[in-house]
């Protein structure tokens, strides 16, 4: 009997370790986007794919399954100010530690005089749970957007990039982010 129970013992010390080592002190991208999305001077949008006005009859067949496999974006984005530099330096290094140690794999990363950006995501070659655009400017400041799906397939996702330029968004909705990007 005493044996048994120590038995039990040691599985449950051997769950109970394997879940602490599992949370880790590593902060996840959506935690990031919970602690951010209400702090100043952040914009934070979550936008519908269905907001994206993308007329079906204009599409490939992988542009239509990769359209379909999208559910919404969620964006994030920090202007910088004279008086936010530091806040975005400080913020632009978390999400850098965060896409370098949550098991993002790279698609592709551009560089262009100051202005980053890097496409991750996260999953296997066949199915990606999350795709992660990261870009930042010095003068302008950082948009960090996911897209979240299902099903989503990393050759067809470059296709859904493309979709995203062709797209009409309703400006409106977009508000502070326009300044960000330029417009």
């Amino acid at each position: 009997m005493k044996r048994r129970n120590n038995l039990w013992t040691g599985a449950f010390l051997a769950l109970f370790l394997a879940v602490m080592s599992a949370c880790g002190d590593g902060q996840s991208l959506q935690q990031y986007y919970v602690d951010s999305a209400e702090k100043e001077g952040f914009i934070s949008l979550d936008i519908p794919s269905s907001m994206l006005n993308i007329s079906n009859a204009d599409l490939t067949e992988e542009q239509k399954e990769a359209y379909r496999s999208v559910k919404k974006l969620n964006v994030l984005a920090l202007p910088v100010t004279t008086e936010n530099r530091e806040v975005f330096e400080t913020e632009k290094a978390k999400v850098n530690a965060i896409l370098a140690e949550g098991g993002f794999q790279e698609l592709f990363r551009m560089s262009d005089k100051n202005r980053r950006a890097v496409l991750k995501y996260l999953g296997d070659d066949k199915s990606i749970d999350e795709v992660v655009f990261f870009g930042a400017d010095p003068d302008r400041g950082f948009a960090l957007v996911r897209i979240l799906g299902k099903g989503m397939n990393p050759e067809k996702m470059m296709e859904f990039v493309k979709l995203i330029e062709k797209s009409d968004i309703d400006e409106g909705q977009l508000g502070d982010l326009k300044k960000l990007l330029g417009e």
